[in-house]
């Protein structure tokens, strides 16, 4: 079957291509100032201080997750933007869009099973943001301390559109996902 056919899947490489884009992008964005920061003015105890510290967020079980999540309605994620934010992350609706015109029957949710994968994964995603939060706060903290208001301010908003929304997207999506697996919340311990 020719690759181009409108019945043909894209390959796993073809997937992490498309989606790599908009890692990589946000990746720059939110990264880059905070490695010139950290390299330019934070000295290296604070550096492994701050990274140890927020690395042990990694070790927070699932059933926490509830605690600190912002609604159970879909409608307070909607008024912060959450799904404009989908739009531009990787599995987001652009990339599936963009997938979808070479690729027309591919669906990166199509079972049950991908949709538990999702949730599962959407886990993980939020260990990995909430760890990055907390590390950019404290360097956010670090700069205002040292009188780097400037770079305060710019940690921070960066830290917002980094980390924060990031975080609220996987919750926004393991609310609309669960309704299609009801019984994911029994496999949060």
């Amino acid at each position: 079957m020719p690759t181009g056919s409108k019945f043909a899947t894209p390959s796993p490489a073809v997937l992490a291509f498309y989606n790599a884009v908009p890692s990589v992008f946000w990746s720059v964005v939110g990264l880059v100032p905070l490695s010139v920061f950290c390299y330019r003015h934070l000295a290296q105890p604070w550096l492994y201080g701050f990274l140890m510290g927020s690395g042990l967020l990694y070790l927070i079980p699932k059933s926490w997750f509830r605690w600190w999540q912002l609604s159970a309605r879909l409608a307070v994620y909607r008024r912060l933007g959450v799904p404009l934010v989908n739009h531009f992350t990787q599995h987001g609706t652009l990339i599936n869009q963009l997938i979808r015109v070479r690729y027309p029957r591919y669906r990166h949710v199509g079972t049950r099973a991908s949709v538990r994968a999702l949730i599962g994964g959407s886990y993980h995603m939020e260990r990995f943001h909430l760890a990055l939060f907390v590390f950019f706060l404290l360097i956010s903290g670090y700069a205002a301390v040292r009188g780097q208001a400037g770079w305060a301010l710019l940690l921070s908003g960066l830290n917002v559109l980094y980390n924060l929304y990031p975080i609220w997207l996987q919750q926004y999506l393991r609310i609309r996902l669960g309704a299609a697996v009801p019984d994911h919340q029994a496999g949060q311990q």
